[in-house]
Formats: C-alpha cells, structure tokens, sequence
C-alpha cells in the first residue's frame, strides 16, 4: 500500500471510531459492542485486501523487468558483417619487380648531367615557377568601394571635432583600405634558354650528389598504394622523394600519389623548383631516355 492509501485508511478509521463513540453516548453499551465489532469485521477485510494489492502493483515491476531482458536479446542477436580489410589482403598485393640499375647500366648524357650549377641562375627560375603558381586573387575595397559615407558625418565648423568629409575614410572603423592588394599577375618572363640551363643544373646537382636513382621500370597492373609504398622501402630511399614517370605510367602514377612526402611528376612538366624540393630523384629507365633528349633540343 502507498502512503496516500494508509493515509486515507487511518482517517477512515478514526471517522468509524467517532461514529462508535457518538453512538454508545446515544444507545448504551449493546450498541458500542455491536458498532466495534463492525470495525473489527472492517479491519480483517482490509488485511485480506492487503496481498491481493500489494500483487496487482508488483506486476509493472515484472513488465519493466521484461524490457532489459529485450534489449538483451537484440545486442545477442547476430550482426551483419562490416567490410573490412584483413591483413591476409596486404600479403597478396602484387608488388612489380623492381631492380635498382647500377652505374654500369645507366647512360647520363653529359649535355644534360654535367652542367655547372649557378646559383644566381637557379635562384632566378625558382622564383619564376613560385611565382606563376599564384592566383592572385587577393583583393581589397577602397573608400571609393566601401557601401555607405555619402554624407558628411557633421559640420565643418563649431563641433569642436575633427574636420571629416567622409565615415569611410581609411583611418576610420569601417572605412576603405588604403594601398591594399588588388587581383594581379605575379609571373614574369625568364628566357627560355635560361629555362632550360637552370633544370639542366639541377638535374646535374642532383647526380653529383648522388641523390638520383634510376629503375628499369615500375610497372603495376593496376593503382595500388600499398605495393607502391613496399617498392621504397625496398629501395631505401630518402625523403621528400619526387617520382619522374614518362605519360605511359599511369597506374605508376595512381599509386605513389597518395604517399606522404612523395611527389610524382611527368618529364614533360618537370621543372626547377620540383628537383630543388626534393631530396631524391626515383628515374625510370624510360623517363631517363626522355631527360637525356634534354640536351638535344639547344
């Protein structure tokens, strides 16, 4: 029973009680008698009552007791299969053959290998390349842009203010910019001749330091970055390493792109600031026919 359900019955009782009271003033002692013999028969109907409500409040009980043992059943209940990679998937990549040529094998045409470096020239051309990678969209609003300062924000004389024609004045919150960036063209011209020489110089700076190596070919069957990742750590490279491919290696090409610190770079879009920026050269025999065809072209 709850406490409002006590409650109730005690004033219940205590009603009965004065009633009792009251009534054997009134009608004598028989009638007492009778009157608390009817609170007595009261009171054991109420204690039979009693279990038969104490059950009828337990049965939520076993009903919220029923849910977590639902709940048990659905975690307990089989999973579909997430998709996932397995390491036995690492072991069947197919990795190409890759051989290191040594110096023996590998022809370097002195007109292109063994040029003297310039710096001053080098310096030029880099410049040039980093320069005409930017897009020069950085732009900024005059006074004459800004919305807004049509009108003279007070009177010229007897404020005691400064003197303003304008609330877009640069000086001011909310005004233009004085001098500020505009959209431009940062690339200027270096000869072509030039060009030419200063990658010349650093392919031969490259080779005399002896951070240039040359492989018969990398070709995969098909993209794969993990068999692209297992070739370098064959060859112990050094890194930031650049990956000059010829166009034919496209899946070659697919699959060192996505390694940090790598680079890939066809020979035909090689330039200065590429060779400059890295610490090794991995050359394929193919893509090193290309750069000796470097000296035939002056």
């Amino acid at each position: 029973m709850t406490d409002k359900e006590e409650i109730k019955k005690e004033q219940a009782e205590e009603a009965v009680a004065a009633e009792v009271k009251a009534t054997a003033k009134e009608g004598g002692s028989a009638d007492g008698k009778a009157a608390k013999e009817a609170v007595a028969d009261e009171a054991k109907a109420d204690s039979k009552e009693a279990p038969a409500k104490k059950a009828a409040a337990k049965k939520p009980a076993a009903k919220k007791e029923a849910a977590p043992k639902k709940a048990a059943a659905r975690k307990a209940a089989p999973k579909k299969a997430k998709s996932r990679k397995k390491a036995s998937d690492r072991t069947n990549v197919k990795v190409p053959t890759v051989k290191a040529l040594d110096g023996k094998d590998i022809k370097f045409s002195p007109d292109v290998f063994e040029v003297d470096p310039k710096v001053g020239v080098l310096h030029e051309v880099v410049r040039s390349e980093l320069a005409a990678r930017r897009s020069g969209s950085a732009s900024t609003k005059t006074r004459s842009e800004v919305s807004g300062g049509g009108i003279k924000p007070w009177r010229q004389k007897g404020t005691g203010r400064a003197r303003a024609g304008s609330s877009r004045m640069p000086h001011w919150t909310g005004g233009g910019v004085a001098f500020g960036p505009k959209p431009r063209d940062y690339s200027f011209k270096v000869n072509r001749k030039v060009r030419s020489k200063a990658l010349r110089m650093a392919l031969s700076a490259r080779v005399s330091e002896g951070s240039l190596k040359v492989v018969d070919n990398l070709d995969f069957e098909e993209p794969k970055t993990t068999a692209a990742a297992m070739v370098l750590a064959s060859l112990d490279v050094t890194y930031p390493l650049l990956v000059l491919l010829t166009e034919a290696d496209i899946n070659a090409a697919l699959s060192f792109r996505n390694i940090p610190r790598v680079d890939v770079c066809a020979t035909s879009d090689l330039g200065v600031s590429d060779i400059m920026a890295a610490r090794t050269l991995l050359v394929t025999s193919q893509a090193l026919d290309e750069l000796n065809r470097l000296g035939e072209r002056e």
